[in-house]
């Protein structure tokens, strides 16, 4: 079968029409469930959806092996070490993902659950000592620290294979939260334009009058009096475009927009770095060991980017009853 027929019926790797049609509804439930009401708008979306699902299961095909999240696998996996800040901490997830909870709700699943975790990168710096190669220690050497924070466990499947191949619609289910995300910052601004649009309206119908106080009316924007006509121009062009763009249809538009270049918008990849046991940036000839991980990006501009590390990882019913034992929660 060609790629295009495959295209035209809907296939192309594990996503079929089904696939894409839920697909679509997650996408409109997270922005704007209103867009529903446009005629056609989600068979508009459906080429779109597919194609993005197939290029985010091309980005995160290749992810690093799974993590060991057994209590013996805290200290065999030198990784799992890096990754949490204590075995508690560890623990805490696993116990409170809701994911593993249905998956091991039903005795039919397999006794090992392979897991795609979640955690946000964190790097800092700090002056630290470097034990150097001849055995002195150097003092007051710049250091980047990398640490890793709010894990979660997203999904939970019985196979490896099966999380690698779809592993792609989390990743289309965390593209779907990021624009939901944006949409919602971009209507925030739009309310503060249209209050100090209020405010602008009230400072020119005081005038030169006592009635109103027109210094408690400036707020943050602090426009000159013999400025305010301007502004007011500026914020009514400015609040005309936002009103297009917020609308249903310019909503729909920019969700096709983002479909057709997902690329502009989502990235992903397998990383890699050297770090020594307290997670500091070290080299491989001073110690330091080689961590690959999975990377994922959302955002289109270099400053509102959001990067999320990713890794696959194995647990079993008997691994929970012992994290259980340690830490009871």
């Amino acid at each position: 079968m060609s790629f295009f027929l495959q295209r035209w019926l809907g296939g192309g790797g594990p996503w079929g029409r089904q696939d894409v049609a839920q697909a679509v509804e997650r996408l409109i439930d997270e922005v704007d469930p209103r867009v529903r009401l446009l005629p056609r708008s989600q068979q508009q979306l459906q080429r779109g959806v597919r194609d993005t699902l197939r290029y985010a299961s091309e980005l995160i095909e290749h992810l690093p092996a799974p993590l060991d999240l057994s209590p013996a696998g805290y200290t065999t996996d030198r990784r799992v070490g890096l990754l949490f800040a204590s075995p508690e901490s560890l623990c805490r997830v696993l116990q409170g993902s809701e994911a593993l909870q249905q998956y091991f709700s039903h005795p039919a699943n397999p006794d090992t659950a392979y897991l795609l975790l979640v955690m946000q990168p964190q790097a800092r710096q700090r002056l630290g000592s470097q034990l150097l190669p001849d055995g002195q220690v150097q003092n007051d050497v710049p250091q980047q620290v990398i640490s890793f924070e709010q894990h979660r466990v997203v999904a939970a499947y019985d196979s490896l294979k099966n999380l690698r191949q779809l592993a792609g619609m989390e990743a289309f289910n965390a593209l779907c939260r990021d624009l939901a995300r944006r949409v919602a910052l971009f209507d925030a601004r739009r309310q503060q334009l249209e209050a100090e649009r209020q405010r602008v309206l009230l400072r020119l119908a005081a005038g030169g009058q006592t009635l109103i106080n027109a210094d408690a009316l400036r707020g943050r924007d602090d426009v000159k009096d013999d400025e305010l006509p301007r502004r007011l121009q500026q914020l009514d062009a400015e609040l005309a475009v936002m009103g297009k763009q917020l609308s249903l249809p310019g909503k729909l538009d920019y969700l096709r927009q983002v479909l057709r270049q997902p690329q502009q918008y989502f990235k992903a990849g397998l990383e890699s770095t050297w770090l020594d046991r307290m997670g500091v940036v070290t080299p491989p000839d001073l110690g330091g060991a080689q961590l690959d991980f999975g990377l994922m990006k959302l955002g289109e501009a270099e400053d509102d980017v959001r990067e999320r590390v990713v890794f696959p990882g194995s647990v079993t019913r008997r691994d929970l009853q012992q994290w259980r034992e340690r830490w009871p929660q």
